[in-house]
């Protein structure tokens, strides 16, 4: 994680981390604010409980403001709010939101409240859902992927109209959320983008509908089980990122119990040159074997 700058965009890069939850797609398992956040923990301390934080937050000048809300997305990654005064924080930084004009503050917010897992974050997390900026739209999106529950009444085609816009990396991190939370009716729009020649795009797309255990995913996850490990210059996927596709699809084979996928992570677990990947397979089929 060196040289790393906390305003620098690192979405549209998303096939090096494993997935959430065993949820297949071939995105970022952890939050990419998350990985910022951590990433820069140690580099920067601050002894500032979240009170004097969000303070400082909202009094700040408009260039300083953005540091601010860096340092306080970083604290409460750490999982340091006590839960009664989550409401306060989340009142308070939905008014800085609305506020400010500049990206990187918001987008900095948008990580914080993404690190609450808190629905009450929802109204400041949809507003960032049609902001101007790319990060501050990407990271809405991941932040109701990172929520552990969605209330049943949600507005899902918030989500589902984003597909429009022409940004991979925003398409990828939509069928990871979409695919997360279980919403039946993505299921056209990741049928859609199986058909795009952007293979990081195509290949989220599968894992998402595998979730589903859509049959039309099929042929893309046999596609992705064959992969080499290649890191030669030039080559689409590294070895990570190979091996990463591969663990999400046996992933979702264990959430789902599809038989077809099944079928896959046997030859995985049989065939696959990757040890890592032929043991977890194995580890997947005798658990499912001896439920």
């Amino acid at each position: 994680m060196s040289n790393m700058n906390p305003d620098n965009s690192t979405h549209k890069n998303m096939l090096e981390k494993p997935v959430m939850g065993g949820i297949a797609v071939p995105i970022a398992i952890v939050l990419i604010g998350a990985l910022i956040i951590f990433g820069v923990t140690k580099m920067l301390g601050n002894s500032k409980g979240h009170r004097e934080l969000v303070e400082e937050l909202q009094s700040k000048t408009f260039g300083n403001r953005w540091v601010a809300a860096f340092e306080l997305s970083k604290y409460v990654a750490q999982g340091k709010i006590p839960s009664e005064d989550v409401p306060w924080m989340i009142e308070k930084l939905d008014q800085t939101f609305r506020e400010s004009v500049d990206p990187r503050t918001k987008n900095f917010i948008v990580l914080t409240l993404s690190a609450l897992k808190s629905p009450l974050a929802l109204a400041t997390i949809d507003a960032a859902l049609i902001d101007a900026d790319d990060k501050v739209r990407f990271n809405a999106v991941m932040a109701i992927g990172n929520m552990d529950s969605m209330p049943s009444a949600y507005d899902w085609s918030k989500l589902l109209a984003l597909y429009q816009l022409q940004d991979d990396g925003l398409k990828q991190v939509l069928n990871y959320t979409l695919a997360t939370h279980g919403v039946v009716v993505a299921q056209q729009s990741m049928l859609d983008l199986l058909e795009v020649e952007n293979k990081h795009v195509q290949y989220s797309a599968s894992l998402a509908l595998a979730h589903f255990s859509h049959p039309k995913s099929i042929s893309l996850l046999k596609e992705i089980a064959s992969l080499r490990y290649d890191d030669k210059p030039g080559s689409l996927f590294g070895s990570a990122q190979v091996e990463h596709l591969k663990l999400n699809l046996i992933r979702a084979a264990q959430k789902t119990k599809w038989s077809e996928l099944l079928l896959i992570v046997e030859l995985l677990a049989k065939n696959d040159a990757n040890v890592k990947i032929s043991t977890k397979a194995n580890e997947v089929l005798n658990l499912l074997k001896n439920r």
